[in-house]
């Protein structure tokens, strides 16, 4: 079982434990000693760690290994100085240690996803639901899947998150104009993103899979609900405005979207799904970054950001 922590080492710490090995860079000291740097993560954060001959030829990026070594510190930051290293198979390794997890239960949140299946009350849109979320396997899958590799909701559990965040804002909506039609858009807020599942992978940190980097969630997603729709017999208008309101989800081509939203619905749900990723990337942003009223960093905003709580420490 994994004891240390990234976030915990501090300077004058022995370390013996699991890390995933990241961002290995050869390097050189100004007496031409060359040594290798990387990270060590896990589910706390990152580390930076370095080693110097001896060890450097063994370390590689990428990997699980249990590592060995002293905590030191290097421009006022904690850094491993790595004596011993010993690579470990990956599909040995508990992935829950290593990536972050977001706050709130699973097992509420798929209460939450089966409230909103039942509450589509149109018989093809339901059957549709059912074929997905009574499969034991894709429950599993969509339940651990992040939201996004790392612009918002990027953490396991993230894409649970962020699905039942967006339907409940169809919910509110649909009630305020109630002229839309209720279970078509919750249908796809529901499914709008299922194709992460295939275009997410998590190994030691999340990235994309190949299919994710070629064809992306949108498109893998659409695959997806054309292949249950081989035994969920769907009536084609059904069909047709179910996928519109799926695929344009986007909202703009160069967002992602091969159709710009044409339809009440479809519109409703790009803003809806945008401002939940929005104002979860807000607060993933300055989550960080409590001590600056205006945090430098680079973030899916490209500026930065005002955190009120930090002014307001400072008086200002």
């Amino acid at each position: 079982m994994k004891k240390q922590f990234a976030s915990d080492l501090a300077p004058g710490m022995e370390v013996d434990d699991v890390f995933f090995i990241a961002d290995v860079r050869e390097q050189v000291t100004p007496g031409g000693t060359g040594f290798c740097s990387f990270r060590l993560l896990d589910r706390s954060g990152a580390v930076a760690a370095r080693a110097r001959e001896g060890v450097r030829g063994r370390i590689r990026g990428e990997m699980f290994a249990r590592v060995r070594g002293r905590v030191g510190s290097f421009r006022g930051r904690p850094q491993v100085e790595v004596q011993a290293v010993k690579l470990l198979p990956g599909e040995e390794q508990d992935q829950r240690l290593f990536i972050p997890a977001g706050s709130r239960d699973p097992e509420e949140m798929m209460g939450f996803v089966d409230y909103f299946v039942a509450d589509v009350y149109d018989s093809d849109y339901s059957r549709l639901l059912r074929a997905f979320f009574t499969d034991q396997e894709f429950r599993e899958r969509f339940r651990f899947t992040p939201g996004s590799q790392r612009a918002h909701h990027a953490y396991l559990g993230g894409l649970l998150e962020h699905t039942v965040s967006v339907a409940t804002l169809c919910q509110h909506v649909v009630v305020e104009h109630p002229r839309l039609n209720a279970d078509l858009l919750l249908t796809a807020a529901l499914l709008h993103d299922i194709g992460k599942i295939e275009a997410l992978a998590c190994r030691g940190r999340i990235r994309l899979t190949r299919r994710g980097r070629l064809l992306g969630h949108v498109v893998l997603g659409r695959r997806m609900i054309e292949e249950r729709l081989v035994t969920v017999d769907l009536p084609s208008n059904k069909e047709l405005e179910l996928m519109h309101v799926v695929v344009s989800h986007h909202g703009e081509l160069e967002w992602g979207a091969p159709k710009r939203p044409l339809s009440a619905e479809a519109l409703v749900l790009h803003h809806l799904d945008n401002l939940d990723a929005k104002v979860k990337g807000y607060f993933e942003v300055v989550a960080g970054s409590g001590e600056l009223p205006w945090p430098e960093l680079t973030n899916l905003f490209r500026r930065p950001l005002w955190e009120p709580r930090a002014a307001d420490r400072e008086g200002r």
